[in-house]
């Protein structure tokens, strides 16, 4: 037996807070993955038009009710962010815009790192939901799965980015516009027994193009049934994501479009199966190429952990390691090793769009509390907090062990070797030592040569010692 469906006009529709003395216009746009948006306007009486225009205030909610065998149903709830008036002659339109609650999670860019890969991401989207007072969402597509890699919100507000990780599920957002305040689906609704959409004018149409690019954007398992759609007109009201039967197949509303027509309330539904609904992944392009500062939290072998500067505070418990991008590196171990310390500051690269592939990479110079280190650029150094230094000048190398150790090779002085402790040299074949003028040996307390049993000893006297002295 079909279910009987009531005819609405516009006066049947209400809006809270104004009174309408004739609603002349009304469109109601609800789409997935966006904000529903809703115009109306009409005539009101004089004394109260300018009253209107004054007491409106920023995130001000309305309602428009649809009455229906006595009752009222809302069908749109959400802050007003248009308004105008015209006066011409003796009539008084109001004009009024509205967006669904959710709009206000798309004003704020924000940015800031998830580097917990024991997060899920229902944690997640219930970290950024935090920010707003009594927001709600249903986390259809996730089933509780960990985000097992870096995730990070980059110059985008709340709504782009919750919408970019329900991509990751292929699931569409679906903001419920009809309650108040902020509440969206993560996936399609629950929405129980399919309701039987009873229409006779409709259009079909298969979008390949749009099939196309899904299926060679990671969407797997589509067939090309995934691309027909169904554009009905209908006065029956259904709600955006809900489950209809129409032509014998289980169909879902994903666009609508409500306006009235000869003063009688229509409204347009396009239809697609759940294949059609999944979403192509979608990543932040903004992302690539881009370097955030970090400080380094803990380093091991060649890969750092960072608390990024975008983050108020980084458990160091839940910080990933990052490999470590060095001069030259080889699998067999050779190249260049040298990591940076705890609190240095180093650059976090995105070589692409996807997060997962983000490296560490050259240290950031800060202030010196010495200001004579890095003042020269002439000067190359490589230096340690232990204070070991090698420094390259125009005409020498420096090679500082800390103390008074100090080797220095110049072009006009040759070698230099000075040192506060003991000299060793220690050779398992020959040691040589040739100079082309004269070399000089000096010792404060004594100078010995030692060959097996033969020694030559100078202390304030020489003493020769040996099983055989020739003296020439």
């Amino acid at each position: 037996m079909n279910e009987t469906v009531t005819i609405h006009s516009s006066a049947n529709l209400s809006v809270s807070n104004y009174q309408f003395e004739r609603i002349t216009e009304f469109r109601l746009t609800r789409t997935v993955n966006d904000h529903a948006k809703m115009t109306v306007s009409g005539l009101v009486p004089e004394e109260m038009l300018d009253k209107y225009v004054e007491r409106l205030e920023a995130n001000e909610n309305l309602e428009v009710k649809l009455r229906e065998s006595g009752k009222d149903i809302v069908i749109f709830c959400g802050p007003v962010t248009n308004m105008k008036v015209e006066a011409v002659r003796d009539v008084r339109r109001l004009m009024i815009e509205a967006h669904s609650s959710t709009i206000n999670m798309d004003y704020r860019k924000e940015s800031r790192s998830f580097q917990n890969k024991q997060m899920t991401y229902k944690q997640l989207f219930e970290r950024v939901m935090s920010a707003y007072p009594k927001a709600d969402f249903k986390d259809m597509a996730t089933d509780g799965q960990a985000i097992g890699t870096l995730l990070v919100q980059y110059k985008e507000t709340d709504w782009a980015f919750i919408k970019r990780l329900a991509s990751h599920f292929h699931a569409p957002l679906i903001p419920a516009s009809s309650h108040s305040g902020i509440k969206f689906y993560i996936g399609l609704p629950e929405s129980g027994q399919p309701k039987k959409l009873e229409a006779y004018n409709y259009t079909v149409h298969k979008d390949l193009r749009d099939y196309q690019i899904r299926l060679e954007n990671g969407v797997q398992g589509l067939q090309e049934h995934h691309s027909l759609s169904y554009s009905v007109s209908s006065h029956q009201w259904l709600e955006l994501g809900s489950a209809v039967t129409f032509q014998g197949r289980t169909m879902y509303v994903s666009h609508a479009e409500s306006s009235i027509q000869q003063d009688l309330l229509c409204h347009v539904y396009e239809l697609r199966d759940r294949g059609g609904l999944r979403c192509r992944t979608t990543y932040c392009y903004a992302l690539a190429g881009t370097s955030l500062f970090g400080e380094i939290l803990d380093v091991a072998k060649d890969k750092v952990k960072l608390k990024l500067q975008i983050d108020s505070d980084q458990p160091v418990n839940e910080a990933m390691w990052f490999p470590y991008s060095t001069v030259y590196s080889s699998p067999d171990g050779s190249g260049w090793y040298c990591m940076p310390e705890i609190g240095d500051e180093v650059r976090l690269y995105f070589p692409d769009e996807q997060e997962k592939n983000a490296f560490a990479a050259s240290s950031v110079d800060k202030d010196s509390s010495d200001p004579t280190r890095r003042s020269d650029p002439s000067v190359k150094s490589i230096s340690t907090k232990y204070g070991k230094q090698v420094i390259f000048k125009p005409g020498a190398i420096e090679i500082i062990a800390g103390g008074q150790l100090l080797m220095k090779l110049t072009d006009d002085g040759g070698i230099e070797i000075n040192s506060d402790k003991k000299i060793s040299l220690n050779a398992a074949e020959d040691i040589e030592i040739n100079g082309g003028a004269k070399i000089l040996l000096q010792g404060e307390s004594g100078i010995e040569i030692v060959q097996a049993n033969a020694t030559m000893k100078i202390e304030d006297e020489v003493t020769l010692t040996g099983g055989r002295v020739n003296i020439e």
